[in-house]
């Protein structure tokens, strides 16, 4: 049979489908859920009670609930009804349109933060990526037959990857959760995208999950690009890594490189492709469309698109595919999808002994660093180059004694081998020293105009900090301190300030120092990335598609999930990955759409600041204002744009790192789902030459 349908609501005009069918009940259920779709978002755009909605839309369902229980079965008597709900809607929109008022929308608090990373950009984890397995007190470590024994194990992400995600996944801005809504812990990293080789076993799943797990309270770190990539080889492993701890403290390694072996400069440039592509979303006709129409629609698109600001890639040495000129190709690729050329982070680990033969003593030259096989021709692309200590003598060849009587001998020849990599074209070298402390040399104009995202302020600049001091019981890990230092170094060089300073007080110490000027680096250069001043009374980030997507599921899951948080948070991750990609697109409109509303609301409020567009200098005073914290405490913000746009200077930028690597090594802290950069900041300015205990 021939089956006619006809609704007229869709997209504010009649739509008839005409389809042939032998079954009309399936047929029907297309057009029935795009009308309940259509009604329900314009009942809702103009909040209408919940009750009334129900009555409206109990033509579409065979067995109406709630307010719509009693009502007139009857075809005619239902379409009165929404004929009679939607002319109350309307007219109601209408009476306080001419009031002034505008409808009411059920918004998160925007977290008043004063340091956030431009542009929403996200941050890509490359490299080795591999599961740990750690045998807790185990036996033996001398070799032989005997049987020995070991008391349970425990699983974590290991290599570059999984560390870096571990880091940057749990900076965030505030307390770890909002109550109100559930809403998901603003993030410091907006996304964090892993890039490694994994197979399609039992150790890429504990991977995946392992990784997953290191955004729990922000849900930041994507895995989707992996999962998809894991697919196209069939025989891939994933690398896997036995670590002993013995009994007496010794600690032993069995390395399964697997995967890691053929992660090939071809697949890793495919995945940054595939990071490259713009998202897909339903086709729309743009022939109609004015010039001005048309270029709006144009930046809506661009800004739907996820923007990356940097590339940190990890372990080359052990990656025997990615070394030489195939890692310098990948450095090109990644150059080519990030923001203004982003930052370029390399992170060194497992030099083998021998890698520089000369003699010992000798400084290695700096063509023969050039031509090292696995970095020498990547490292004219680096931005930020990380190695301790012991991997710079295997580099370089220069001798560190360590004692306290060779200290500023020690300190001239680190200064001289870091200087070895500055003439390699590196632009920021970063050597970590162990309970030493660290030492960061960074080039001159010339190389940090090739990199715009970095701090103008640091070019030619030197920090040398001191460790970060633990109290004497601390139990500590320094497995993957380095890969910490490395994540929190390149956060810090990408932190811009918002132009909103925070005073806050706490019950326990009374009034806490506000974040000193000293602490700024000059105002910024107009070609480094900024975060534009935003209005008085704006909010402090878009929501995301994914944010309105949880805040309306979560009622229904909070009933169904007993409100276990942990699980809330699970199914509603897991439902998004499952969605089409037009019901993705459906909530990224939403999401442009939000904003819009909310700047239309403030636009009375522009008068206040007039900024200059390079550096969001205010003409006019401070703006003060009383905001209530996550944890209940007292804040007074203090718009002040001559602030805004301004990054780090050098010496807090490295005790920052140095604080993230401190709470990865406690093992009290190491764990921990969140790390609140508020604090972070306020510590590494308070003290400018020396650290108090965490």
């Amino acid at each position: 049979t021939m089956v006619t349908y006809t609704s007229v609501g869709f997209l504010g005009q009649p739509h008839t489908m005409v389809t042939y069918t032998r079954v009309s009940d399936s047929i029907l259920c297309a057009p029935l859920m795009i009308d309940a779709a259509v009604w329900c978002d314009f009942f809702c755009t103009n909040s209408w009670p919940h009750e009334r909605v129900a009555k409206a839309t109990a033509y579409l369902f065979r067995t109406p609930e709630g307010g719509a229980k009693g009502c007139d079965p009857g075809f005619f008597r239902q379409m009165e009804e929404l004929n009679l709900q939607v002319m109350a809607a309307t007219e109601e929109r209408t009476i306080k349109k001419r009031n002034g008022a505008r409808r009411v929308r059920i918004r998160p608090e925007e977290k008043a933060t004063e340091w956030a990373l431009p542009n929403d950009i996200r941050i890509i984890c490359a490299g080795l990526a591999c599961v740990d397995m750690q045998l807790n007190q185990a036996t033996g470590g001398e070799g032989g037959e005997s049987i020995e024994t070991f008391e349970g194990e425990n699983s974590i992400g290991g290599g570059s990857v999984s560390m870096a995600c571990k880091t940057l996944g749990r900076l965030c801005h505030g307390a770890p959760l909002d109550d109100s809504f559930m809403q998901v812990t603003p993030p410091v990293v907006n996304g964090v995208v892993p890039l490694c080789k994994i197979g399609q076993d039992h150790s890429g799943d504990k991977l995946l999950s392992l990784l997953e797990e290191c955004g729990g309270e922000s849900r930041n770190v994507e895995t989707k690009y992996i999962k998809s990539a894991r697919r196209k080889d069939p025989h891939a492993r994933t690398a896997l890594a036995v670590l002993p701890i013995y009994e007496d403290g010794r600690r032993g390694c069995f390395f399964d490189a697997a995967s890691n072996m053929t992660f090939s400069p071809w697949e890793m440039k495919e995945l940054l492709q595939n990071l490259a592509q713009p998202k897909k979303g339903p086709s729309l006709d743009v022939s109609q469309m004015s010039e001005d129409d048309f270029e709006v629609y144009q930046e809506r698109v661009g800004d739907s698109n996820p923007s990356y600001g940097a590339f940190l890639f990890g372990y080359p040495h052990l990656l025997p595919m990615l070394q030489g000129d195939a890692l310098a190709e990948v450095f090109h690729e990644a150059r080519s999808i990030m923001k203004e050329g982003g930052i370029i982070g390399l992170d060194l680990n497992g030099v083998p002994d021998g890698t520089f033969g000369g003699m010992q003593g000798a400084l290695r030259s700096v063509s023969d660093l050039k031509d090292d096989p696995v970095i020498g021709a990547a490292l004219d692309n680096v931005d930020i180059l990380h190695m301790n200590e012991d991997e710079l003598v295997l580099l370089t060849g220069c001798e560190i004694e360590g004692s306290e009587e060779s200290k500023v001998e020690d300190e001239f020849a680190i200064s001289s081998a870091a200087n070895l990599f500055l003439k390699c074209g590196v632009a920021v070298v970063a050597v970590t020293r162990g309970s030493k402390g660290s030492f960061v040399s960074c080039n001159d104009q010339s190389r940090f105009k090739r990199s715009p995202s970095l701090p103008p302020s640091w070019v030619d600049c030197t920090a040398k900090i001191n460790a970060v001091e633990l109290p004497q019981d601390t139990m500590i890990n320094t497995n993957g301190a380095g890969d910490a230092f490395t994540s929190g170094l390149l956060v810090a060089t990408m932190l811009r300030h918002t132009g909103m300073s925070i005073k806050r007080k706490t019950s326990e110490s009374g009034s806490v120092t506000p974040q000193s000027e000293r602490s700024l680096s000059p105002i910024k250069s107009p070609r480094s990335p900024s975060i534009s001043p935003r209005k008085a009374g704006s909010p402090r980030r878009q929501l995301s598609p994914y944010t309105l997507y949880m805040r309306e599921h979560f009622v229904a899951l909070k009933q169904k999930l007993k409100d276990d948080k942990k699980a809330i948070f699970e199914m509603c991750n897991k439902m998004w990955e499952e969605e089409a990609d037009e019901v993705k697109a459906l909530y990224e409109r939403r999401s442009i759409e939000e904003a819009e509303d909310y700047e239309q609301e403030n636009d009375s409020l522009s008068g206040r600041f007039d900024t200059d567009d390079s550096f969001g200098s205010p003409r006019s005073s401070n703006d003060r204002s009383s905001i209530l914290s996550d944890d209940g405490t007292d804040e007074e913000k203090i718009r002040n744009f001559f602030m805004a746009n301004r990054a780090l200077n050098l010496e807090s930028a490295v005790q920052f790192a140095s604080l993230v690597a401190a709470h990865h090594i406690d093992v009290d802290t190491r764990d921990q789902g969140h790390l609140d950069i508020f604090r972070l900041l306020d510590r590494a300015m308070i003290f400018p030459h020396s650290l108090e205990e965490i």
